[in-house]
């Protein structure tokens, strides 16, 4: 277990940093629209919100732990090699899309989603009050947003075979992502289009190499946990 705790630290936190660019752009902007309504930016507010998409992804990575366990007594180690195979190919297709090198399949879905959870309805409620309380509901919601790199990650966590280890890694990809989310007003300000795109290109390679590497060493059976441990 402490091996596999060491792997996941090695593998989520570095994808949910590169990958974090990717939040900027997606849910970013909805935040950001919020914190630029006020006069100054609020950074507790920003902080409850990274806290509730946290707890949506250690939930979600929680579910698919006991999903993968099950699969795991019934399929063995078959099973998770197969997931670890989707997880890197679900990157390399995020990766793609990141670098802008592939359309974005999953925008109309997100836009459809966010649409029935009425986040923007709650954005809206959240700029107009002082409590704090919206932002951790606004977080809580954001989290359940289709995105790819969010679904190679519940993927891992499926391929970990146990639950609390699988909630443990989805904490620990939301984790990855907060620098940059908590940046996130300071960006659109400072940020020009072409340093963004530079930056999410960088970031995209990094991603790419990763989901290719699971991809590869997954297939000659290298248990999809111990990837990223030598």
């Amino acid at each position: 277990m402490t091996e596999s705790l060491l792997s996941a630290v090695m593998l989520m936190l570095p994808m949910g940093f590169m990958g974090s660019l990717h939040c900027v752009g997606m849910c970013g902007g909805l935040v950001s629209a919020v914190s630029l309504s006020r006069d100054r930016v609020w950074w507790s507010g920003l902080l409850l919100y990274q806290l509730g998409r946290v707890t949506t992804y250690a939930l979600l990575g929680l579910v698919a732990g006991i999903a993968g366990a099950a699969l795991h007594t019934f399929g063995g180690d078959m099973v998770q090699r197969l997931l670890a195979i989707l997880a890197g190919s679900l990157m390399i297709v995020f990766a793609l899309n990141l670098g802008g090198w592939l359309p974005d399949p999953l925008r109309r879905l997100s836009g459809w989603v966010a649409r029935h959870l009425g986040l923007v309805r709650l954005a809206q409620h959240v700029a107009g009050s002082a409590g704090a309380g919206g932002w951790y509901l606004l977080g809580l919601a954001n989290g359940l947003l289709p995105c790819g790199l969010v679904y190679a990650a519940l993927s891992l966590s499926l391929a970990a075979g146990h639950a609390a280890l699988a909630a443990i890694m989805m904490v620990l990809f939301g984790l990855g992502t907060i620098p940059a989310m908590m940046l996130v007003p300071s960006l659109f300000r400072r940020m020009t289009s072409a340093m963004r795109l530079h930056a999410m290109r960088a970031a995209a390679v990094m991603i790419l190499v990763l989901g290719v590497m699971m991809v590869v060493r997954t297939v000659m059976h290298v248990h999809p946990m111990h990837t990223m441990a030598g």
